[in-house]
């Protein structure tokens, strides 16, 4: 069965003024604006919700908020959370829902009111990603992410430039995006001078806590909506263990590569026919790890992609051309929806300013925690 991504609707990522209601409510009715035939309310059989955390949201049954606003009394709604990987994972579940033949078309609305609460707060919520025993003295995300990073380091040579020429290349490439939260050209040198959260990782090595919303809708029959729809080529998931200490090689994101090799067999692909990628970089160190994960380098051998700028916007195969998690925004429930977004626009040519020349094969990698799930999807024409 050809499964296809028919419509989509994306909110600028930022401090917004909206509340959830009206954020879910614009994406829900966007989505369904856009499609190109047209679409009938009821003939979407679900609607999967995506945000991980109800305080930030203020609002249990978020599946049945949705559900109001789609306006089919005959469909189902339900939230689907697996921390920053809850977008991929909502899409996950209901393409195999569509594929088994339970539905016929859905919506996956993914958000997140982040800006609401107090810094403190946020990561005190952010902290529960990670494994209780890490939670209980106290590692925080940047801190656990840091540890993996340095352990990089002096694995296998990566530097402090290194790490910071991702920031630089993931905010040049939001220039070029309407959506992103951040439109600031930086240097090597800001990088390095801005405040040091958790050895190595500084503050502009970090994504920021953003508020968005974002909804594609999935269908099993997609030329009936569509003349060019954007189909999963295939879609895996896989895990690895809570916490960083407990993994037998802390360097490597064990379950990104598990969940791209399995997404390159269903595929039919290897790693050299992704022409761009769309990767998790909440902490701008993970992106050259992810680089080894994907297959784009060897082990150890991810910084010399960045320092070749074979990422670059103008690279020979782009990643995070969004701005990614660090420049974009990380809305956390809305960040895989808006990753699908993204690499659906480039396919049918609809990018804009950041579109890149006629690309055929597009990966999606979201992980949550520190990579203890992750979810890798291949988009094509």
């Amino acid at each position: 069965m050809a499964i296809g991504i028919v419509s989509y609707s994306h909110t600028n990522f930022g401090v917004l003024k909206e509340d959830i209601p009206e954020l879910v409510k614009g994406v829900v009715e966007g989505a369904i604006s856009k499609v190109d035939k047209g679409i009938d309310p009821k003939e979407i059989d679900l609607i999967v919700t995506s945000c991980v955390d109800n305080q930030f949201s203020n609002q249990h049954q978020t599946g049945t908020l949705a559900w109001r606003y789609l306006k089919n009394p005959d469909a189902k709604g339900f939230k689907v959370e697996a921390a920053c990987a809850s977008g991929s994972l909502a899409l996950f579940v209901a393409k195999e829902m569509v594929r088994a033949g339970f539905i016929k078309n859905a919506m996956i609305v993914g958000f997140e009111k982040m800006s609401n609460i107090p810094t403190d707060k946020v990561t005190s919520i952010l902290i529960r990603g990670g494994s209780p025993e890490e939670r209980m003295i106290g590692i925080t995300q940047p801190a656990a992410y840091g540890f993996m990073a340095k352990l990089y380091m002096e694995k296998y040579g990566a530097t402090e430039d290194d790490y910071a020429l991702v920031a630089v290349k993931n905010h040049d490439n939001a220039m070029r995006n309407p959506w992103a939260q951040f439109h600031k050209k930086i240097t090597i040198e800001d990088v390095k001078g801005s405040k040091m959260i958790a050895s190595p990782i500084r503050l502009l090595h970090c994504s920021p806590i953003t508020d968005g919303a974002a909804a594609i809708i999935l269908s099993g029959e997609p030329k009936r909506y569509t003349d060019t729809p954007v189909y999963i080529k295939s879609m895996a998931v896989a895990h690895d263990t809570l916490g960083v200490f407990e993994r037998a090689d802390p360097t490597f994101l064990s379950a990104s590569k598990k969940a791209a090799d399995e997404a390159y067999m269903k595929a039919g692909l290897k790693p050299s026919q992704i022409q761009f990628a769309e990767v998790h970089d909440a902490f701008a160190p993970a992106e050259i790890q992810l680089y080894d994960a994907l297959g784009f380098s060897g082990k150890g051998e991810g910084y010399r992609l960045i320092r070749d700028n074979a990422t670059a916007f103008s690279g020979s195969r782009p990643v995070n051309v969004s701005g990614g998690l660090k420049a974009k925004g990380h809305p956390i429930g809305a960040t895989g929806v808006g990753m699908m977004i993204e690499t659906f626009l480039q396919l049918r040519g609809e990018a804009g300013e950041r579109q890149l020349p006629s690309p055929e094969i597009g990966l999606i990698e979201n992980h949550g925690g520190t990579g203890a799930v992750a979810a890798v999807t291949i988009l094509g024409r």
